[in-house]
């Protein structure tokens, strides 16, 4: 059957930092004013941009009915800062620690790999504005990996939310949960193929 179910949002933060980042750092609550350094730390030597394809935030939706995943590349606390949906895949491109330092996150390409094998996979990349830091990302997913349907969202997460708020229902996460029962090829064919003293539970 399956269920929905309303987590924590520590919980929800815990589980989203544990699936995207397995770089090792120390990221501290802090200002607003992180995102800003988190831009100019990763404004380096960008990718070209030509290959850098931008919607705008009126047609996100309409690229997610047909396929793409938004890719969130914010550190946890700039996140956990203005909310995110539960549908959204976390994979940091750089985070700050506890004193101020920037540190990239040096698997960043190989997350983008294992969570899309494909290279024909559709990838929304966003950040808190959509400029230096999800232009870099995207460049080197489709410039370094080969990834050939990479688009970036113009304004990033902010100007997503102001226009299209969180509801309730967006932080809902849905789950498989095995049931107590009869194996289904007996409902099916009454016959119980099954080792003696087997169990499904």
């Amino acid at each position: 059957k399956v269920t929905s179910r309303h987590t924590a949002s520590t919980e929800n933060m815990a589980a989203m930092s544990a699936s995207s980042v397995t770089f090792k750092t120390a990221v501290a609550p802090r200002m607003r004013c992180r995102a800003a350094k988190l831009t100019r730390a990763t404004r380096g030597s960008v990718a070209t941009r030509a290959s850098v394809v931008k919607i705008s935030v009126n047609e996100v939706k309409d690229h997610l009915d047909r396929g793409f995943v938004l890719v969130d590349i914010r550190d946890p606390d700039e996140a956990r800062e203005t909310g995110y949906k539960s549908s959204w895949k976390n994979i940091v491109l750089a985070a700050m620690d506890e004193d101020g330092r920037i540190h990239m996150n040096p698997n960043f390409l190989a997350q983008i790999r294992q969570e899309f094998p494909n290279t024909m996979s559709r990838i929304l990349i966003a950040c808190d504005d959509g400029t230096t830091r999800s232009e870099k990302a995207a460049a080197a997913i489709v410039e370094k990996c080969g990834y050939t349907q990479c688009k970036v969202i113009e304004g990033g997460v902010d100007a997503y939310l102001k226009a299209y708020p969180l509801t309730q229902a967006d932080k809902v996460k849905w789950k498989m949960r095995p049931e107590i029962g009869e194996d289904l090829s007996v409902l099916v064919s009454g016959v119980d193929t099954r080792q003696a003293g087997q169990k499904y539970y």
